[in-house]
Order: structure tokens, then sequence, then C-alpha cells
């Protein structure tokens, strides 16, 4: 016997190997689903896989046993019968030409068996036709199958009857030319070069990429979503998902297709039908729904090892079929199942249900199309609404530019018309002496631009849901004092008769917000009520509420007019009862009220005045809700313990109250009964997730504009702040981090009777005095130091929320008196300020890093000081008893 080539060695290794990966993959997907069809798929390419292995051990420890060659020889025989076998499984081959494959699969085996190496040419032709007869008939069902179906499957079903139809020609040109033994080598040659591409062509058939799979099914998705477009554009869902169902079973040669559809948690219901008659008895129970959903991939229905789900199992029997794939799909509107019912088991079963999943979204949206339709001319009336609303506010914002322009107009024309004059005055021995009516006109010009531009800024800020509330007992009687006393000249000027008429209460609000609701509502009433006339400002309580009341004797407002009157830029009434302004009061004054959780009433008539009466929660309400579990505070949203007390402790020590939450529900429940003013929220919860957590706080009216800050171990910031939080940070958090980031946003800790203490170290008596009159105005307790060796002597004889040092001092100065605050345990971690006339240098700022946490300029105005005292108030509100260490 010729002996072969190295490359015809290496070409039938390399047919061999390729076979021998795929009999490898298919034992893996066997392994993992254990089901008849995929064990015969194994056998199926078993032979050619021991073959290799077996020419490995030849070149390595010599020719196997002559009974294990035979062995091997025999199961390559069956190969065709093998593949006959797997299409019988998934679809129809008549019995009597399966069982003549078999016989004829025994007859060669026995021949071989008998004969070995010494068989007759006319045997060794009788077992070549055999072998090639069998595997041309099975290529054919392999190709009949191919044709009924669609997408990646058709193909793959194509590539399989291809390579089975080149096996056979390569066995056949393996066994021809035995007379002429050149032809025969060329013959054997050409066979392992058709065994490659056969080897080849079941590999992408049977264990093809992904990218193959996909390139496949887009044809086949083309094809269906074209019948599906087909359909009139106002058809209704159910004729399209019928269409959907039909042209399913056109891609799967099924015996029956049944979409089910839920949209909500409710059953699944069935929306389409084809191939299977009539609905089942007992079904679409929402247990029924569970079992479907739970459910993916194929199952007979006589299988008791992994049995169908009950209602899939109901559809099979009442159309006489056999075998189940159950296909869950992901809808936009809710949960879907398809189920393809067949008498066959389907061999490529994963690619039929990703291609139907894909174009199941396709049918989803077409079965909208009739709903769009009605949708898009709703969305048209509503759209011609929207542009007539548009066009009203567009009339009423060039109202308000008009308006605003005059407003601003006016007192700039008289601080430039009056500093103008001021610059033309002359000089005497270098200094210029003015009327001080001029500076009165300046200042009060600028007073009255700041109240404006404020006006404008406090709109919009609650509009935007950042106005931050400090709640607290209020004395509403010293309010309207307050407020009465400052527009008390605007009263005398018009001789109006103002009648107080108020109970002794304190309302729940924020101090500076109540009065600036009440100053809107009087100064409102002295702008509209005519000289002479009168005022009556009440307040009584009201259930749970406290009432306040201003009403007049002005113009009144018409009842079309009311509800208008609390819209941004409108002023309402006849052009001769109009006054000067931007029509923001009331609308500002009614968004107050409402992020107070109170509400605004008005009752008036034309030509009999306006009553405006806003209420307000008592200041006993929180502290009796305080009593089970107090209102307000910081709520910490985290199941895990020691998360939780790491974000907990530094807040309670900073003086917050805070409320652990251990899961979501409880977190959602603690939040609307207690009305925290922030929330820390984890992400992975143990019930609902964080995203749900915050997706219902957003939905709550009362606590969507709580601020969220979400502390999680993922790094998720923009999905966070697009949900609607106010920012992300990635665990650990750091106290200082925290502890900053709550006094940014506002959130000082309740201070209780105890005042705030800082130290004021500066050489400058008149400096001090200022300092400790204006703090001590903002309820901080101030203590005084006249030189560097008094305060540190003052600082280290007890605990301090802030200093504020002088730098330019005699004897210790500022750098040395800051340096040994720093370098001292005691006062390492108390926050410092330093308090400057002077421009520092670079140098000068290098001493000072890292020892003091602001730098400020020093004033001797009390715009200057007030704006200091609210800075020292959220510095010492953040740093109280945290003993925070200054980096």
């Amino acid at each position: 016997m010729e002996e072969e080539s190295v490359g015809a060695l290496w070409l039938t290794l390399v047919a061999e190997a390729l076979f021998t990966a795929v009999f490898l993959r298919l034992l893996v997907g066997y392994l993992r689903r254990r089901d008849g069809l995929h064990r015969d798929v194994v056998v199926m390419f078993s032979a050619m896989a021991v073959l290799f292995v077996l020419a490995v051990l030849s070149q390595v420890v010599g020719e196997p046993p002559r009974p294990v060659e035979v062995a091997a020889s025999v199961l390559l025989l069956g190969q065709p019968f093998l593949t006959l076998r797997v299409a019988r499984r998934v679809g129809p081959v008549p019995a009597a030409v399966y069982w003549s494959a078999f016989a004829g699969w025994l007859v060669s085996a026995v021949l071989l068996a008998i004969g070995g190496e010494a068989l007759s040419s006319s045997a060794v032709l009788l077992v070549v036709a055999v072998f090639v007869v069998t595997e041309i008939v099975a290529a054919w069902f392999l190709t009949r199958l191919a044709m009924a179906r669609a997408g990646a499957a058709r193909t793959r079903l194509w590539l399989a009857a291809a390579a089975t139809a080149l096996f056979a020609v390569a066995i056949l040109l393996a066994g021809a030319g035995s007379g002429d033994p050149e032809a025969a080598q060329r013959a054997r040659q050409a066979a392992r070069l058709i065994a490659v591409v056969s080897a080849a062509g079941y590999l992408m058939a049977f264990a093809p990429p992904a990218w193959a799979r996909r390139a496949w099914s887009n044809r086949a998705a083309y094809d269906v979503v074209r019948q599906l477009l087909q359909a009139p554009p106002d058809a209704p869902a159910s004729q399209i998902w019928q269409c959907y169902a039909e042209a399913v079973r056109r891609a799967t040669s099924s015996g029956g297709v049944v979409v089910l559809i839920s949209a909500g948690d409710g059953p699944l219901e069935e929306v389409a039908r084809v191939g299977v008659p009539g609905r089942p008895d007992g079904a679409h129970t929402t247990a029924a729904r569970a079992e479907l959903l739970g459910f993916s991939g194929s199952a007979s229905v006589d299988d008791r090892r992994r049995p169908p789900p009950a209602e899939a199992l109901e559809y099979a029997r009442a159309g006489g079929l056999h075998f189940v794939t159950v296909a869950p799909l992901r809808l936009p509107t809710g949960a879907a199942v398809l189920l393809l019912l067949n008498t066959h088991r389907n061999l490529f079963t994963d690619d039929d249900v990703q291609l139907l999943g894909e174009l199941a979204g396709q049918a989803a949206a077409l079965g909208q199309r009739a709903e769009l339709l009605t949708d898009r001319e709703r969305l048209t009336g509503e759209l011609s609404a929207s542009v007539s609303a548009l066009t009203v506010a567009s009339k009423a914002k060039s109202d308000f530019m008009a308006n605003m322009s005059h407003e601003l107009r006016t007192p700039l024309n008289a601080i430039i018309g009056f500093s103008d004059l001021m610059r033309t005055e002359p000089a005497a021995d270098g200094q210029t002496s003015v009327p001080t009516e001029w500076i009165g006109h300046i200042h009060s010009s600028g007073k009255h631009l700041l109240n404006l531009i404020n006006e404008v800024l406090d709109l919009a800020k609650i509009e935007s849901g950042n106005v931050q509330l400090r709640c607290q007992p209020v004395d509403v009687q010293e309010a309207i004092n307050e407020v009465i006393t400052t527009l008390e000249a605007l009263s005398q000027r018009k001789q109006l008769d103002i009648t107080v008429a108020v109970s002794p209460l304190r309302a729940h609000a924020d101090r500076t917000r109540l009065r600036q609701i009440v100053t809107n509502l009087l100064s409102n009433a002295i702008k509209f009520t005519p000289e002479q006339g009168k005022i009556f400002v009440a307040a009584r309580r009201v259930g749970h509420d406290v009432a306040i009341s201003v009403a007049d004797t002005g113009p009144g407002i018409a009842a079309e007019d009311q509800q208008r009157a609390f819209e941004e830029f409108q002023q309402v009434g006849g052009e001769h009862h109009r006054a000067g302004g931007t029509g923001l009061g009331l609308a500002l004054t009614r968004r107050l009220v409402h992020a107070h959780g109170g509400r605004i009433e008005l009752v008036s008539q034309a030509g009999h005045g306006a009553k405006f009466t806003v209420y307000l929660p008592t200041a006993g309400t929180p502290a009796a809700v305080e009593a089970g579990g107090a209102r307000g505070g910081v709520l910490v949203i985290e199941d895990d313990p020691a998360a939780a007390e790491l974000l907990s402790t530094p807040l309670r020590r900073a003086g917050y109250h805070v409320t652990v939450a251990a899961s979501g529900e409880q977190g959602l429940a603690t939040a609307r009964a207690n009305d925290p003013e922030a929330i820390l929220l984890d992400i992975e919860l143990p019930d609902i997730d964080g995203w749900q957590v915050l997706a219902g706080l957003k939905r709550d009216e009362r606590l969507r504009h709580v601020p969220v800050l979400i502390v999680s171990v993922h790094d998720d910031a923009a999905v966070g702040v697009a949900l609607g939080a106010v920012d992300y940070f990635v665990k650990p958090v750091d106290r200082t981090t925290l502890l900053t980031w709550m006094a940014r946003h506002g959130l000082v800790p309740p201070g209780g009777d105890e005042r705030l203490q800082v130290l004021a170290i500066d050489d400058d008596a008149q400096g001090l005095e200022l300092i400790d009159a204006t703090l001590s105005a903002e309820g901080i307790q101030v203590t005084t130091a006249a030189s560097g060796v008094d305060g540190l002597a003052a600082a280290r004889s007890r605990p301090f929320d802030l200093i504020i040092c002088d730098l330019i001092m005699p004897g210790l100065d500022g750098f040395d008196v800051i340096a040994a605050l720093h370098e001292d345990p005691a006062t390492r971690g108390i926050p410092v300020v330093v308090l400057t006339a002077h421009i520092l240098s670079e140098a000068d700022r290098n001493r000072l890093s890292g020892k003091v946490i602001a730098i400020a300029g020093k004033t001797d105005t009390a715009e200057g000081l007030a704006e200091m005292a609210r800075t020292v108030g959220e510095l010492t509100g953040l740093t109280i008893r945290s003993n925070m260490v200054v980096a």
C-alpha cells in the first residue's frame, strides 16, 4: 500500500479535529440540557471524534488494537443513520426509510467485522453505496426542514444538509478508483479536502459564532416585519398580534402559536392564537403567569423531569401537539409570552427565541399604532390649546418685561442721577459735601432694586425646588408686629387705619419666610387700599393650623380674576386700579405657603375689598409628633448596620437628629411620617432597591423637594442625578465631606437652647464690638480677646465651635496664634476663620494652609457683618461638637 504524504495526513487530522470540535461543543450543550435530541446529535459526531483520538494516539503509542479499529469503523458507518435519526426527531421521516437505513448500517457493520482488511471489492462497493445513499437521504430530509424554516435556523439547517451531502461525496471518492492506484490516490486527496469543507460546514451549522447567527436572522426579521407593516395603519392591536402569530408560524413551521400578554401585574391574557382549537379552561391566572414567565426553553408534554407550564400543556393537548417551546418576551408595555407548539422537537430553539423575541417588540409598537393615532388627534387638540396658552404666556412675559424694565429703570435712574450730581459737586480741601437727601435717595433706590431682584430670584428658587426652609416655632404676634413696624411709613403716607387682632400663637415656620409672606400680603393691601382706608390683620388658631388673614377696603378682585391673581407676572383689575410692581408678590407668597405645607385662600368681591388668609401648621404639631418619632432631621435608608452607623454617628455628634430605616419600604414609610429635611439613600436594599425608593419619593408631592444624597458602593452618579438625587457619593464617605455637604445645602443641625460659641481675637476694640453685636443678634455667643496671648489662653480654657482671628496684632500676632492652636491637640480641631484687612501674599497663605478653613476680609458695615454672621452660622452649624479636623 502506497505510503501517504505528510500533507494528506494533516488534511485528515484537520477534518477529524473540526469534527471533534463540533462534538465537544455539542457535548457541553447536552450536559446542560440532557434531552434526547441533543444526545442523538452528540452521538452523530462521536465517530469522527473517536477516529481523531485514535489518529493522535497512533502517532504517540502506535496503531490501536484491531477490535478498537473495527468498533470505530462500525461507528463511522452508522453516521448516516444517526444523522437520519436526528432529522426524524425534528421532522417527519417515513418509518420504512428509517428502518431501511438501520438495516443498511447493520449489514455494513457485519461485513466489516467478518471481512476486515480482506473485504472484497464488491463488499466495499456495497458498504460505500449504503453509506452514501443513506447520507444523501438524510441530507434531503434536512433540506426539506430548512425550506420550511426562516432566519438563523433556516441557514443552519441548510449548512447541516450541505455538510452531510459533502461528507457523502468524500466517502464516495475515498472508496473509488480501487483498480488504479494513482487514480485512487487522487480521489483520496480530493476526499480529504471535501471532508475538511464538510467538517467546517457542520461547525458553522451546530456551533456558529454569535455574529453569524445575528446576520442570518436579519433577513427573516425583515420579512416578518414587512408582513406586519402590511396591516392597515388603523388596525387594532389584536389584528397586529394575530398577524404576528401567523408570521411566527410560517417562520418556524410550528403546529400552533399562542401569544399571551399582561399589561400590568395581572394574569397573562391571550391576544393571538393560530393552529390550536380554542382557549383552555382554567388558564390565565396569576399563578399561571408566574409559572410561564419563569420557564424558558422546550419540553415534551410527557417530560416528567422538566414538565412544561400547565397552561402551555393545556394548549398543546388541545391541539394534539407533543412539544412546547416557551419564550418570555420583553415588551415596553408589560410582560408577554410566546408559545410554540409542535409535533416534533425544534433543533435550533435558541435562534427562534431570539429572533421572535426581537420581533415581538416591533409587533407591540405596531399594535399601539391605532392608539397612537387617537392620541395624536388628542395631542393635536392639546397642542392647539398649548399654543393658545403660550400666546397668553408670551403676552404675560412681554408685560412682565415691560413692568420689569420700568421697575428697574426707576431706581437705577435715581442712583445714576444722584451719583452724577454728587460727582459734579465742587470739592473743598479734597472733600466733597453733598446733601444727605441725595445719599438717602441712592440708598433707598438701591434697597428697592435689591428687593426687586430678590423677589424674582426667590420665585425662581421655589419654582426649581431649591428653596431651603429652617422651620422652628415662631411667635406669630411678634412677626406681624415687626412687619407692621417696617411698613408703618407706607401706611401713614396714605393715612391708613390698620387694626390688629392677633392671639398668642406660635407657628411652625421659617421665621424669615413667614415675615416675607406677611410683608407681601400687607404691602399689597397698602398698595391697593385708597387713602384713609382700613386694613385688618388677624391671626387665630383653626384646628391644627394658624390662620393669618389680611383684609382691606380696596377695589377688590372679581371672581373671574381671583385664580389669575396668584399666577406669575399677572396684575388683575381695571387699568385705573393697577399699581406698580411685577405681579410676582402673590405668586411668590403662594409658593412659600405651599413649601411650608400650608395653603392660601382669597375671599373678595369687586368693589368690596379683599381678604387673604394663610394657613400654616402650628408649632405644637411637630412637638406632638416628636414624642413618638421626631419629624424633620436626617433619614438614613441603609440595610447594613455598620454602614448606617458610619453615616449616622458623625451626624448625631454634629447635632442632627438621625433616623435609620433598614429597608426601602420602611424608608418610604418613615419619610412620609417624619418629613425629613434630608435623606441619605443606599441603592442595594433587601426589598425594593434605592432607585425605586427614589422614584417613590419624587412621586410624593410632600417629599419630592427633600434633597436626596445617594451613598452607594457603585459609581452611578449620572443615573442618580438624572433620577432626581441632588448628589451622589461612593462609599466610604468621610465625616468632613458629609458634614460639608449638609451645610452647603442649608441643613444646619438644631441647636436647641445651646448657643453657638465663637471666640473673636482682635486688638481693635471697635472691631470686636461690631463682631459681638452682629453675631449676638444672630443667636451666637461671642467671647472676645483683645490680644493674641489672651485669645490663646481663652481658646485653651474651654471648647469653642469657631475662632475668628485677626492677623496683624502687637506681640503675639495672628500667624503665631494660629500655629499654636494647630500644634495643641486640645485646640487643633477648632475651625479657624482669618479676619484681615490686608491682602495676603503667597507666602502668608502658605503659612496658613491646612490651619484655617476660610480667609475673610474685614468690614465695618452692618451689611458686611450680617453676611459674615450668616457665614459663621453655617460654619458653626457644620462643626458644632463634631471636633472636625481641618485638612
